[in-house]
């Protein structure tokens, strides 16, 4: 029995031992001199979305990567910081005053937040910046460049962009060059001479594909070029070529590669071929063009389905007796199907238009000019956003009568102005040359224009 007591004694006198020791090490306690904000947001801006802040430890910067939308100073002015996770205090203003999360901050400009480590010691300083977008992304701006030192005649212009230089042919011997890299310094020199293409060549069948251009001839034979200015003679095996239609991006999803697609004729009737860059063998297909697919004056884009898939989308000058402007698909460029509209969506007829796959949406250029139509997946068409417009010239119709209203007409500058053609450069600017002056003009929509951050 005496054992037995004796075990417990030393069992609480060690106990006993172990707690003095452990209150003694509390004189010994080292606080944190963590002092960085480990997260940041400020309360939501419209309709409850939130925009997430990048916090940048090395350089202490705080800042949202996504702007928030154009006129949300107004917003800002007074809003509160909803998260700030500190393992510490912090400390705004001259005089390092406690911050108080229940107080609204300004952040139209940039704030400066003081990070206090538990041990009273160690500091951090943070600065907080909100970024707004100072214009509107969904707006198309337009501006005019300098006009080409001559009027290209009628039908017999072309644009491209190839090596980041736009070249506008006004004839099978002469174009003008300039660099788009920056596009406020557009110049235009002298004329530059064509080698190498005949009389015959069609301008309006060039298509840029893999870093290429290629043309054909009214007597069927085909040209191709690097450089845009020096031409040399394709074989084409013996087809007689009627144009070229589309460059068929590769495609991971179906493992397609890149091709040249384009028409030629056989004992009176059309029909599609194609080509893949690596090679010089042309695909020939059995089917028959369609009566109503265009040969003349097509544009084409290129956007990916919601399978995945790459798609390529063209449009073109068809019979005066077409009352829609239709565009065509393909994903091979020698099965082409028609996008037809099956409702009162359709997109009326067009004389020259041109289709581009820009913002998210198809769009559709051409005709008088006077609006632009859209479509989310090129079958229903309407009538573009009211802030993705050609340039525009306001006019005020005075109302009749004392409680009469003015009326406010935005007239397009581009109305009625004849022939033209169209590209879009890698920076998505669109270029648009008028043969009527020899205009130049320069489009954007703001928002693809931002840069990334």
């Amino acid at each position: 029995m005496k054992i037995k007591f004796l075990s417990v004694i030393l069992s609480f006198l060690l106990m006993s031992i172990a707690i003095s020791s452990c209150l003694d090490s509390d004189e010994n306690y080292e606080y944190s001199s963590d002092a960085t904000i480990r997260a940041f947001g400020i309360d939501s801006i419209t309709k409850g979305v939130y925009y997430k802040f990048t916090i940048d430890q090395l350089k202490r910067e705080i800042y949202n990567v996504d702007s928030l939308p154009m006129g949300a100073d107004s917003i800002i002015k007074r809003i509160l910081i909803d998260t700030l996770t500190v393992t510490g205090w912090v400390t705004s203003g001259l005089n390092d005053t406690v911050f108080n999360m229940n107080d609204s901050v300004d952040l139209r400009e940039p704030i400066k937040l003081k990070v206090h480590a538990a041990d009273g010691i160690t500091t951090r300083e943070y600065t907080i910046k909100v970024n707004v977008h100072t214009q509107d992304p969904d707006s198309l701006i337009w501006r005019e460049m300098p006009s080409l030192p001559v009027s290209p005649a009628s039908g017999k212009q072309k644009s491209v962009v190839l090596n980041k230089n736009l070249i506008i042919y006004t004839s099978t011997t002469t174009a003008y060059r300039s660099s788009v890299e920056n596009p406020a310094s557009l110049q235009w020199g002298s004329p530059i001479t064509i080698n190498g293409l005949p009389s015959d060549a069609k301008l309006t069948s060039i298509v840029h594909f893999n870093n290429r251009l290629y043309i054909t001839t009214e007597s069927g034979k085909a040209f191709d070029s690097d450089n845009g200015i020096d031409w040399a003679e394709m074989d084409v095996q013996g087809m007689q070529m009627v144009t070229f239609v589309a460059g068929i991006p590769e495609d991971a999803v179906t493992g397609s590669k890149n091709k040249l697609a384009g028409i030629f004729t056989k004992d009176g009737a059309y029909y599609f071929c194609a080509r893949n860059a690596e090679e010089t063998e042309w695909q020939p297909s059995e089917e028959i063009v369609p009566s109503d697919f265009p040969l003349e004056g097509i544009y084409s884009t290129v956007f990916t389905n919601a399978s995945g898939i790459k798609q390529t989308v063209i449009v073109g000058n068809t019979e005066e007796t077409a009352k829609a402007t239709v565009p065509w698909s393909t994903m091979d460029g020698l099965t082409w199907v028609d996008i037809n509209t099956p409702s009162d969506f359709f997109c009326p007829v067009m004389k020259n238009p041109s289709i581009m796959y820009y913002g998210g949406l198809f769009h559709m250029m051409g005709g008088d000019f006077n609006i632009i139509r859209s479509s989310l997946v090129g079958i229903a068409w309407n009538e573009a956003a009211t802030k993705f417009r050609y340039p525009t010239k306001i006019e005020i119709e005075k109302g009749e009568g004392t409680d009469a209203k003015d009326t406010i007409k935005y007239i397009s500058l581009f109305k009625d102005k004849g022939d033209y053609s169209l590209t879009i450069d890698a920076n998505h600017y669109i270029w648009i040359v008028w043969s009527s002056d020899g205009s130049v003009w320069r489009g954007r929509l703001n928002k693809l224009g931002f840069k990334q951050q």
